[in-house]
């Protein structure tokens, strides 16, 4: 297996702003060397070959094709190489910005394995090639620091941009996720609606025919009797269209939630919209200041929604409350009511596909109840916040 060096920042255009800065100032610096020292023959030939290896190693295809790997490993040893041939007679005083140069780009564009040993390497070997008058070891070993305070900095720098860019891509990814995820459940929702109408409104309109066949049947005879199947099917053909009206209602509701207008408004909405038509007393606590994405409310307003039908249906409740904080980056939500309880539950299909959508999006749940105590629901929600 072939172990490449090469090791780029993660952002293709920062890539590019970099290499083109470095580049520009390490070619302009070789032509100035060129001039200063009046290199002819060997030394503007050595030049040539510096820049064609330079511009060579940092082609597309030479720094991503495994083909071409030899090449981005060998131009930097035989760059150095040249470059100390060049620069050791030379006496112009920029050797060491150009091997700074050379440094911060092999940084920068490999990985630090291999980087690092040219980097240090090379400048060690400087210190030995060109002592300064009355230079010791401990003239040295500070010459070492500064140049590690100029090498460390670049090389953070380069970790830190591929850090940011890594999780600018991870964010994005659990954007995507968590769209797909909100696809799916909506999509799941509406077929669950589908089967609801289906039960629902189906039920409604056979119990209605029926009614009205047999009033037909019996108009003649027993008058009385007709007239009650008729107010019978007139009764269930009403239920069917709150029914029908409902569904329409909840398909329009944007994002999953009343109106798209998040997690207090939609939850305020049903509790208005449930008051008017029953007349159970609703108390609401709201204390959280963190928005969720869309389709964690999609899941809570669901839940609220699923808890008040169980809580009228099954409960005989009267009143019910919903406390809704935030504490430690999670909203904890509470539903209870004052209906009749049980010892024991039992996760029916409303309860267990509440318990298997709040866990689909990070969440928990559970339930209390006692007899003649009512029904304590409890969401424990992690705060995933959106774009808005």
């Amino acid at each position: 297996m072939q172990i490449s060096t090469v090791h780029t920042l993660s952002d293709t255009k920062l890539s590019k702003v970099f290499f083109y800065g470095l580049s520009c100032a390490y070619v302009v610096l070789l032509l100035l060397y060129v001039v200063l020292s009046q290199a002819k023959g060997v030394g503007a030939a050595g030049v040539a070959v510096l820049i064609a290896l330079y511009f060579v190693r940092h082609r597309e295809r030479v720094l991503n094709h495994p083909k071409y790997h030899l090449i981005a490993v060998v131009s930097p040893l035989a760059e150095i190489v040249i470059l100390f041939v060049l620069f050791l007679p030379s006496g112009t005083g920029i050797e060491t910005i150009v091997f700074v140069l050379f440094a911060a780009d092999l940084i920068l564009h490999y990985k630090s394995w291999y980087a690092f040993p040219f980097a240090y390497g090379g400048f060690v070997t400087y210190l030995v090639l060109w002592p300064e008058d009355g230079s010791d070891l401990w003239q040295h070993a500070f010459d070492l620091l500064s140049y590690s305070c100029l090498i460390i900095p670049i090389w953070s720098t380069k970790l830190l941009l591929n850090q940011r860019e890594m999780n600018l891509r991870l964010n994005e990814a659990l954007r995507q996720e968590a769209k797909t995820r909100e696809e799916m459940a909506a999509l799941t929702e509406r077929t669950r609606i589908a089967e609801e109408v289906h039960d629902t409104v189906g039920h409604n309109l056979t119990t209605a025919i029926v009614a009205l066949e047999g009033a037909g049947l019996l108009f003649d005879q027993r008058p009385e009797e007709a007239r009650q199947k008729i107010r019978v099917a007139r009764e269930q053909l009403k239920q069917g269209l709150g029914n029908i009206r409902q569904v329409v209602k909840t398909l329009k509701a944007t994002d999953g939630i009343a109106g798209g207008l998040g997690l207090e408004q939609g939850i305020r909405t049903l509790m208005a919209d449930t008051e008017k038509q029953t007349g159970v007393r609703f108390q609401l606590r709201y204390e959280a200041a963190s928005a969720l994405i869309s389709l964690q409310e999609y899941v809570m307003i669901n839940a609220v929604k699923e808890s008040i039908t169980n809580a009228l249906k099954h409960g005989r409740a009267s009143a019910i409350e919903i406390d809704v904080l935030e504490l430690q980056e999670t909203i904890h939500m509470k539903i209870k009511d004052d209906g009749e309880g049980s010892d024991s539950i039992v996760y029916g299909f409303g309860l267990q596909s509440m318990e298997e959508k709040i866990e689909a999006v990070g969440g928990r749940l559970s339930v209390q109840s006692k007899p003649n105590k009512g029904f304590e629901l409890h969401i424990r929600m992690p705060v995933a916040k959106g774009e808005g």
